[in-house]
C-alpha cells in the first residue's frame, strides 16, 4: 500500500488514461488524485507518458503552489483529522540478581548439557567451557540448562 497522499491515477484501462493538455495526445495522460478523497484536482494535474517528446507533468506541489487557497484547506483538513501522538512510557530494566546466576553455575554433573558434551570433549574443557559463558543450571526440570542473557556490563537481563 502507498504511503504518499497524492499518487497517479493506477492504470484499469485506457478509460483512466486521458488526452495531454501539452501535446494534446490521446490516452497518455494520468491524472493524479487524492488517496483520502477529500480532493478533486482539475484535469491539467498529471503526467504525459512521452517523457521525452512531450515531458509534462504538473504535481501537485504545482497546483497547491498556484492555488494557496486550496493549500490552506488540505492543511485544516490535515490537522483535524489526526489525533494527538501519546507519550509513551519507558519501563526500567529488570536484572536478574547475581546470587542466583551464581547458585545456578554448579551440580553440573546433573546437567544434560553438560553430560552430553563432557562424553564428547571431557569433562575439564566441557567445565571451563560452562564457566566461561556462564551455562548454569536449572530446578525448571531434571537437568534443565539455563543460558543467561548478560548485557554489555555484565549485568543479567531477563
Amino acid at each position: 500500500m502507498s504511503t504518499h497522499r497524492f499518487i497517479l491515477e493506477p492504470y484499469k484501462g485506457v478509460s483512466t488514461r486521458h488526452t495531454c493538455p501539452n501535446c494534446h495526445r490521446k490516452r497518455c495522460f494520468s491524472k493524479y488524485i487524492d488517496t483520502e478523497k477529500r480532493i478533486q484536482f482539475p484535469d491539467y494535474v498529471g503526467r504525459c507518458d512521452h517523457e521525452q517528446k512531450c515531458g509534462y507533468h504538473f504535481t501537485p506541489r504545482d497546483y497547491f503552489e498556484r492555488n494557496p487557497a486550496e493549500k490552506e484547506k488540505l492543511s485544516e483538513d490535515t490537522f483535524r483529522s489526526y489525533a494527538p501522538i501519546k507519550e509513551v512510557e519507558l519501563k526500567a530494566t529488570s536484572y536478574i540478581d547475581l546470587d542466583i546466576v551464581n547458585q545456578s553455575l554448579q551440580r553440573y554433573p546433573d546437567n544434560k548439557l553438560f553430560q552430553f558434551l563432557s562424553a564428547q570433549f571431557g569433562e575439564a574443557e566441557t567445565l571451563k567451557l560452562m564457566k566461561k559463558y556462564k551455562v548454569g543450571t536449572s530446578k525448571h526440570w531434571d537437568g534443565a540448562t539455563v543460558f543467561w542473557q548478560m548485557d554489555y556490563q555484565n549485568r543479567v537481563r531477563t
